[in-house]
């Protein structure tokens, strides 16, 4: 793509120069200005005469002429309404199909003037620019495989994405219908032609247009020409776009609908939206996470001297703290000398060094004030801004403040301080301190597993209750509240966690991405797959589309939320529907990290049927293994006659300890098993598996060395190969299921969870 034969051709055009020179946001381009586009980019729109309103007689009676000597070849042509603010043409009477073997120029003229007549009708006088006539191509309107969606979206954090959907008026149908499985979305960001053309072979319905079917013994385009209009599209927006190096960026390009024709793609409709909208390019110095999760001294602004508030019990965790040192934690007080048994200073330059860390807890309003003395006082290498009330609430002239602020610190030699928050709970950074404002008895954060586990939220709250729900099972290295993304955001920290060996899952849970970073999220996201680490992501909520854009297809089409998805899936990244899914996979890549992945051959157990029916239709992409010879002999000889022997292994409720334990020792032993589900409902009497009893009313001993779950943890963890349990039953089993995740063992208490996180485990 000539990139200075486009940036060329949107100078040339007035309407852009006059509009966006007088601070308009953005201006849209109408058909004909799109066709110039498609001409300069080497593409193929519709052959087309235009005429301008206003235009005069003498022109008015050239234009009709060269209208008919368009239609010959096929005896019609398309009549379109030109206008920038006529976005769909075709419900205004703003479209009509022209039959022209009878028509001389004045008949011409008079379908213009009846197109005109219906327009004003609808209020539309002001909106007319001209009218276009337009040469018929020949194909099945609404037809599968005959027309086509092509758009590039510019995504607030993601950058450019073109959207590949069925095009014509049915669009949105087809959207619908197909529950959003009309289009595909691919980030124009290291796109490449033959991740293009392997997307469109794998499409259910794109597929028809490019590869011969029932329908079409021949493929109406090549896909080497739709793989080009993709490719050359996504140029344009990484060119034309908010990190490009042209001066404008094009928010967005629709073509709908593109035609196959003679085997090649024509355009026949094009709206484009464009602005003067950058990135601002503003980095972090990444480097300076280190002293933020592993300082050796501290300050704390806002802690009350009369009682616990939030700054008073971040202070008494911080003297429990293992990484601070207990001499170097200091607090700032205009008043008090002591506070908790830690010195006080009236003022943020009293603060005798510089500090690793600098926690505020102060209000809003007075965050600005203490984090400008930081940042010029050069007092703190890394800052925690917990209070709220910033952008979230209204202030974002104060939130900018502190943003710039920050910025310019990170131009200084040094790089000045880093900052998580506002709006956040901070930080518990394991055996180095803890700043979350909430009492040990009511989040105890008792030793568990987990270093290798980074969590990242955006959200505070989700931590605390990620943090209560696997107390004593999940101890992440790093629980990282970052809200408001006011300085550092998540890509930084999946940056830094990238380059830290003993790390290798990093889970997200994801909110909104600031303008831009969600492009190099994707960056970061990459670097940490090549590094060997798994990224699980949970994006919540969705960022509004420009009110400019929202009456596009590909708004609707495309929705923000899709966008996401769909960019953090083209890097490798896992990406989550549910909270409950989110867990499950954290919990399964945490625990099984340092089981070998040898293939996807699953082998599974249940003493219940449903559960064997069940886990059937959530496999994804394992495999049934088929249990060889010697295998099938210990399962004969441990199993009744009477249980189902083969994969998945139905042993039936009257299999006790022994048998059971034993069926999944032979599973994990065999040779054509990768991977394992071992499941049991835990209620029939069989099974050792409840603390003892002191009123005597049954002999199972949980803590026994014989009971169900201690010897399912010795196999499991005498096997190098991948494991998850099931147990689908009530409360009374709770401490089974304890015992089992605390020896670091996944638990489920549902087989199609189980499959699902085991899939993931293995895909990714």
């Amino acid at each position: 793509m000539d990139s200075k034969r486009v940036e060329a051709y949107l100078e040339s055009l007035v309407v852009v120069s006059n509009h966006l020179a007088t601070d308009f946001q953005a201006v849209r381009l109408n058909e004909i200005e799109m066709y110039g586009l498609f001409e300069s980019l080497g593409l193929d729109p519709c052959p087309s005469c235009y005429l301008a309103e206003g235009a005069t007689r003498a022109t008015e009676q050239i234009w009709a002429e060269n209208v008919l000597k368009l239609a010959q070849s096929e005896g019609r042509f398309v009549l379109k309404v030109v206008g920038r603010d006529i976005l769909h043409k075709t419900d205004v009477g703003g479209v009509s199909l022209v039959t022209s073997k009878e028509l001389d120029v004045h008949d011409v003229l008079n379908h213009v003037i009846k197109m005109k007549s219906k327009l004003k009708a609808n209020g539309l006088s002001d909106a007319i620019e001209g009218f276009m006539a337009g040469a018929f191509v020949p194909h099945k309107a609404n037809t599968p495989g005959n027309e086509i969606l092509l758009s590039i979206k510019q995504d607030p954090a993601f950058g450019p994405c073109v959207i590949l959907g069925i095009g014509g008026t049915l669009t949105e149908w087809y959207g619908k219908g197909s529950g959003g499985n009309s289009t595909l979305i691919m980030p124009a960001s290291n796109l490449n032609p033959e991740t293009v053309k392997e997307a469109i072979e794998k499409h259910p319905l794109l597929s028809l247009l490019c590869f011969p079917s029932r329908l079409y013994p021949t493929a109406p385009v090549a896909i080497e020409n739709l793989v080009n209009w993709v490719m050359t599209l996504a140029q344009v927006g990484l060119l034309v776009g908010p990190s490009g190096l042209s001066s404008y960026t094009f928010e967005e390009i629709e073509i709908n609908p593109a035609v196959a024709h003679q085997g090649k793609l024509v355009a026949l409709d094009g709206v484009g939206l464009i602005s003067q909208r950058k990135w601002s390019g503003d980095s972090r110095p990444v480097s300076k996470i280190e002293p933020l999760l592993k300082p050796r001294s501290a300050m704390v602004l806002g802690v009350s001297a009369k009682g616990p508030n939030p700054g008073r019990i971040i202070l008494e965790n911080l003297k429990k703290s293992e990484g601070i040192d207990p001499d170097r934690l200091y607090v700032v007080h205009p008043k008090e000398e002591f506070i908790a048994g830690k010195p006080c200073f009236g003022s943020i330059n009293e603060i005798p060094e510089k500090c690793d860390l600098a926690v505020i807890a102060v209000p809003a309003q007075g965050a600005l004030d203490a984090i400008t003395q930081l940042v010029e006082l050069d007092k703190a290498e890394a800052l925690i801004l917990i209070p709220g009330g910033f952008a979230e609430a209204g202030e974002k002239d104060l939130a900018e403040s502190i943003e710039n602020v920050l910025i310019e610190g990170h131009k200084k030699q040094g790089g000045g301080p880093v900052m998580v928050g506002g709006n956040c709970l901070g930080i518990v950074s394991k055996e180095n301190y803890n700043t979350f404002f909430l009492p040990s008895y009511k989040l105890p954060f008792n030793p568990g597993r987990g270093d290798n586990l980074a969590l990242v939220s955006q959200s505070g709250a989700y931590l605390v209750t990620f943090a209560s729900n696997y107390d004593g099972i999940i101890n992440p290295r790093a629980s990282i509240s970052f809200g408001n993304q006011m300085d550092l955001t998540a890509s930084d920290f999946v940056e830094y966690f990238t380059g830290i060996s003993e790390v290798n899952v990093i889970a997200c849970y994801i909110e909104g991405f600031r303008s831009g970073d969600g492009l190099r999220f994707l960056e970061m996201v990459r670097k940490a797959k090549a590094a060997g680490k798994k990224i699980i992501v949970f994006k919540a909520g969705k960022t509004a589309l420009g009110a400019q854009a929202a009456a596009s297809h590909t708004a609707s089409l495309a929705g923000d939320y899709a966008v996401a998805k769909a960019c953090l899936e083209s890097v490798g990244a896992v990406v989550t529907n549910t909270l409950d899914q989110f867990e499950d996979y954290i919990k399964t890549f945490t625990l099984l990290a340092g089981k070998t992945i040898t293939g996807k051959r699953v082998g599974i157990i249940s003493n219940a049927g449903f559960e064997c029916s069940t886990v059937m239709d959530r496999l994804e992409n394992l495999e049934l293994a088929s249990f060889g010879d010697k295998t099938q002999a210990v399962l004969d000889e441990m199993l009744p006659s009477f249980a189902h022997r083969s994969n998945p292994i139905d042993c039936t409720p009257m299999t006790g300890t022994k048998a059971f334990v034993g069926s999944c020792r032979a599973i994990l032993e065999s040779d054509a098993v990768d991977l394992a589900i071992l499941s049991s409902v835990p209620v029939t009497p069989g099974l050792d598996n409840l603390p003892m009893d002191p009123e005597r009313k049954h002999g199972e001993n949980l803590a026994g060395k014989n009971s169900q779950p201690s010897l399912m943890i010795d196999i499991i963890h005498g096997s190098a190969k991948p494991a998850a349990v099931v147990v689908d039953s009530g409360v009374i089993y709770d401490p089974m299921c304890r015992m089992i995740e605390e020896s670091g063992i996944p638990v489920f208490r549902k087989i199609d969870r189980a499959a699902q996180a085991m899939a993931a485990f293995c895909s990714h």
